[in-house]
C-alpha cells in the first residue's frame, strides 16, 4: 500500500481497531457467562491450558497462547495468588513450570459448562458459516502475521 493510500484511511478502517472492537464484544459475552466463577476469559483459557498441558513452562505457554511473557505473567498473577495454579520445579533451577492445583482443576471443571454456553451464544449469533469463515480467516491471519513478529 502506498503512503498516500494509507493517509486516506480513517481510524474506523484500522484493522487493529476492528479486531479489538470485535474481541471486546465477544469478551463481554464470555465474561457474563463466567461471572459466577470469578474467572475472566483470559484466566479461564490460561487455567485450561495449564490444566491440560501442565506441567508447562511460561515460555511454552506464551508460545501456545501467542502472547508475550509480560502479559502472560500479569494474567497468571491472580491464578497464582488464588492458589489455582502453582509453580513447580522442573529439575532445572533456572526454569519453573506451572501446574494447576486441585482447586484450579475443580474451578476449571465448574467453569467449563459456563464457557460452553458462552461459546454457543457467540456461535448462534454469528451462525455456522460466519463462525467457520471467521475461524479460518483468523487462523490464516495468524500464520501470515507470525513472520512479522520474528
Amino acid at each position: 500500500m502506498s503512503a498516500s493510500a494509507s493517509l486516506r484511511l480513517s481510524p474506523a478502517e484500522c484493522t487493529c481497531f476492528r479486531i479489538r472492537s470485535a474481541a471486546r464484544r465477544v469478551t463481554a459475552i464470555y465474561t457474563q457467562h463466567l461471572a459466577p466463577t470469578g474467572l475472566k476469559i483470559s484466566q479461564f483459557s490460561l487455567l485450561g491450558f495449564v490444566a491440560a498441558e501442565g506441567p508447562v513452562s511460561i515460555g511454552r505457554l506464551s508460545e501456545r497462547l501467542a502472547t508475550d511473557r509480560t502479559t502472560l505473567t500479569r494474567n497468571l498473577k491472580p491464578l497464582l495468588a488464588d492458589g489455582l495454579v502453582e509453580r513447580a520445579s522442573s529439575g532445572d533451577k533456572r526454569r519453573h513450570e506451572l501446574v494447576a492445583t486441585p482447586a484450579g482443576r475443580a474451578l476449571f471443571k465448574r467453569a467449563l459448562p459456563l464457557w460452553a454456553n458462552a461459546e454457543q451464544e457467540v456461535r448462534a449469533a454469528m451462525g455456522t458459516k460466519l463462525t467457520a469463515d471467521l475461524h479460518g480467516a483468523l487462523d490464516r491471519s495468524m500464520e501470515k502475521l507470525a513472520s512479522l513478529s520474528s
